[in-house]
């Protein structure tokens, strides 16, 4: 159904209802009600249904009808006992993004993905998953690569390389930007430096460097959630050595404050969830309470998981903390905790989904 025709400047046009006959507000409100994984097809349908899918009305329309779905992206290597998915004998397993959505439990591999560097690492903006740096899996030298999918649209584009190429570092959003820090270059040298990255602009920021070099660090947002933390890691000169500090880089004021002995046991995952510091270790899921109170516990330790292999990220606004690892038995999973209960919830993935995960983020459409 069209309405009367309009004139701009010398040009006319004609509105196209959304859906001829009914208004276009209510219209979104409809489509807002597809799931995820029909948005392509939605997308396919005409012109007035892939601009509408991309507005701030339509994702408000999804939060309204609360009709979102929480998608846990994983970078992982091939499980090879997959079958025809896995690796061939005497060839490095693949590395690539594949997504679980926890609303649904359907499984996804990210098919249309470009091919992703050996242990890059994601974090997530709004609906932007960015994958960055890694090694070139022939050289096996770090990258400054980045990779930027819309978790609404399903599109993915080459954003602007980072400032340093890098690999093993912490990243994290916070504030609406994505920070790195750390890491180590082609040389195996440890790196103080770090940069902050603006999906939509599609820019890099250089920020001052750390007061010491980070290796294999951990990152995440602050209290406040517009603050990077950069949790332990370890100098060039012990290698393996991990400190048990940490720096949090404030954007206000542009400068690194220290703290001491936030890190819990070497190899713990750290996670922020409602705005404090959670990690997953030997025993427990412990709590950061500052620098006076230190740790405390919080949540017992997901079921069958063997320790120093746990990544972690929090969904659904910090209801739900979604851990993989793998389990003491063999294999890998994925653990689902529930904030209010205090419950596990242990998920087995497909055959397909079940290799290594070395970085995680969350997105909510």
């Amino acid at each position: 159904m069209m309405s009367p025709k309009s004139r701009v400047g010398e040009r006319e046009f004609q509105h196209i209802d959304l859906i001829p006959g009914m208004p276009d507000d209510v219209a979104v409100d409809c489509l807002a009600r597809v799931p995820h994984d029909a948005f392509r097809s939605m997308r396919r349908v005409c012109r007035g249904w892939k601009s509408a899918a991309a507005t701030p009305e339509f994702a408000l329309a999804r939060a309204e009808a609360r009709a979102n779905e929480d998608l846990v992206y994983l970078l992982q290597f091939r499980n090879p006992a997959a079958g025809d998915d896995g690796p061939k004998a005497g060839v490095a397993p693949a590395y690539g993004v594949a997504m679980y959505n926890v609303t649904t439990g359907e499984w996804h591999r990210e098919r249309a993905a470009p091919p992703m560097p050996m242990f890059a690492q994601c974090a997530a903006v709004g609906t932007r998953l960015a994958v960055m740096g890694g090694w070139d899996p022939k050289t096996f030298e770090p990258v400054a690569d980045v990779h930027v999918l819309d978790a609404a649209t399903g599109v993915w584009r080459r954003g602007t390389p980072m400032r340093s190429a890098r690999s093993f570092f912490a990243c994290a959003e916070a504030g609406g930007k994505i920070y790195v820090a750390g890491g180590h270059d082609k040389m195996k040298n440890a790196l103080k430096t770090a940069e902050a990255y603006d999906a939509e602009a599609d820019g890099w920021d250089p920020l001052p460097d750390m007061s010491e070099e980070r290796d294999e660090c951990d990152g995440m947002a602050t209290v406040a959630g517009d603050k990077f933390l950069a949790v332990s890691g370890y100098r060039t000169g012990r290698q393996g050595g991990f400190e048990r500090d940490a720096e949090w880089f404030d954007p206000a004021t542009r400068e690194w404050r220290r703290l001491e002995r936030v890190r819990a046991p070497p190899s713990a995952a750290h996670v922020v969830v409602r705005g404090r510091v959670w990690c997953i270790e030997g025993t427990a899921v412990m709590e950061w309470r500052g620098e006076r109170r230190g740790w405390i516990e919080v949540g017992a330790y997901p079921p069958g998981l063997k320790a120093g292999t746990a990544r972690a990220v929090a969904v659904s606004g910090g209801e739900r903390v979604v851990v993989t690892g793998a389990i003491e038995s063999g294999g890998h999973a994925l653990w689902v905790f529930d904030v209010k209960s205090k419950n596990w919830t242990v998920v087995q993935p497909p055959a397909e989904f079940a290799g290594y995960v070395f970085s995680m983020a969350s997105v909510r459409v």
